[in-house]
This record gives structure tokens, C-alpha cells and sequence, in this order.
């Protein structure tokens, strides 16, 4: 197959919501390969298709985490793209992990099309003019990012900035290892700079590291929507 998917759980409410989508996955005729990284590859279930790392393979600093959603370091998530990449893939679908299948919509076909060649593309997405002097803090870590690598893009690139809940990736050969290098950057930075993690997940980094690399960011809501959809077992 010419996609697969990534994701990443860690503690038990996350395995159990793995282990939905696996489920989920396994119905269809041909399900794509999934790539999961995780704190406890025992607990994730056992199918031909999926495939599990875990995290200490790549930053063992990880497998130690708040339990809490406000608090929980999402950036560990580029971990489980990195492990697509390195498996051959260039077109992933980057998700959460509780996400099931909406076999109303899904199909081969409908996932390839919401594929962009060389685009990090999602169904919903935000304006960094119109979020980065708000009570988002959307877009304040991609400026301080500009500083400290000394490079400024036009912030014209960025009126489509994908939410990363759900993002469909395609990122070429020669590319996709220099994103994740950027991304992992970063991330260093937001660390040891003290920044806060507001708004929670990657948007900043890798919109960031998509502008570094000359790779579109865009929506892709007139191609296909919610063919993967979210089943939140909330605790926040």
C-alpha cells in the first residue's frame, strides 16, 4: 500500500484506544501498515499489520510522563512518524490514537486523495495572523524558532496551518529525514529555552520545520473529510 498510518499511546487509557483503532483497522479488506511507539509494546495488539516500537528505541527520556493531557509532552509523537519513514513510507497519516475507522468514507481511494504531494495537509486548520496574538499562543513558538535558527518566512505560508490531530503527509525522500531533524530541533529549543507548550501538540514545530524544508502547509478538507474519527474517552 502506498500509505500507512502513525500513531502513539502511552498508560493504559491510550493502549485501550490503540487497541480500538487496531480493531477498527482489522475490518477492512486490506488494512494499511500502522506504526505505533509506545512506553509498553506489550499491551498493544498483536495484528500482521501493525508494527511497534518502543520509545526508549529512539529518546528514553519519554517513557517517564504526566498522566494528564495538559501536561503530557506531545511531541513525542515525532517519533512514531519517524518510524514510517524509516519502514519506506512517504505518505503517512500522522493521528491520535483514538481515532476509529468512518466506513462511510473510507477507502484506498479516498485516503490517497487527501494526500498533497510535498504538503503536511489537514481538514482543519488555523490563520497564524489571526492566532498569534490571541489567547491561543498559536504561532508564538514559530517566531521564536525564526530567532534562533536566524531564518524568516513569509507569513503568508502560513494562513493554513493544519491542526495535528489528523494530518496526511507526503514528504519525498530527500526531505522527510531533514523534517524530522528540524522538528527534533525544534523541540530541543522549546525545552531548554523554557517555552511553554501552549497551545498542546506540534503545530508551531512543524509548521516551522515544513517552511525550513520548502514543504507546503495546506487544507485539505475539499479532498476528503473525517474518513478516520475521533472516539475521545475524555478526562480532561
Amino acid at each position: 500500500m502506498s500509505y500507512s498510518i502513525a500513531t502513539f499511546c502511552y498508560g493504559d487509557r491510550y493502549y485501550k484506544q490503540t487497541n480500538n483503532l487496531i480493531n477498527s483497522l482489522s475490518i477492512l479488506d486490506t488494512p494499511p501498515n500502522l506504526f505505533v511507539v509506545t512506553d509498553n509494546e506489550n499491551s498493544i495488539e498483536k495484528k500482521a499489520f501493525v508494527n511497534v516500537k518502543n520509545i526508549k528505541e529512539y529518546n528514553p527520556k519519554y517513557s517517564e510522563y504526566r498522566n494528564n493531557y495538559y501536561d503530557f509532552d506531545f511531541s513525542v509523537k515525532r517519533f512514531s512518524l519517524q518510524f514510517a519513514f524509516e519502514s519506506g513510507y512517504n505518505n503517512v497519516i500522522l493521528t491520535d490514537t483514538d481515532v476509529v475507522v468512518n466506513y462511510n468514507l473510507y477507502s484506498d481511494e479516498t485516503v490517497k486523495q487527501s494526500f498533497i504531494e510535498n504538503a503536511i495537509a489537514g481538514q482543519t486548520t488555523y490563520n497564524f495572523l489571526e492566532q498569534v496574538n490571541s489567547n491561543s499562543m498559536l504561532g508564538r513558538r514559530f517566531l521564536h524558532y525564526e530567532n534562533r535558527f536566524d531564518i524568516f518566512f513569509d507569513k503568508g505560508l502560513l494562513h493554513e496551518m493544519p491542526e495535528d490531530c489528523i494530518q496526511y503527509i507526503s514528504i519525498s525522500e530527500n526531505k522527510k529525514f531533514n523534517f524530522i531533524d528540524i522538528w527534533d530541533k525544534c523541540i530541543k529549543i522549546k525545552d531548554s529555552d523554557n517555552l511553554y507548550n501552549i497551545p498542546a501538540g506540534n503545530i508551531d514545530e512543524m509548521c516551522f520545520s515544513a517552511c525550513y524544508n520548502d514543504i507546503k502547509i495546506v487544507n485539505n478538507s475539499s479532498k476528503s473529510i473525517n474518513l478516520l474519527i475521533a472516539k475521545h474517552d475524555k478526562w480532561y
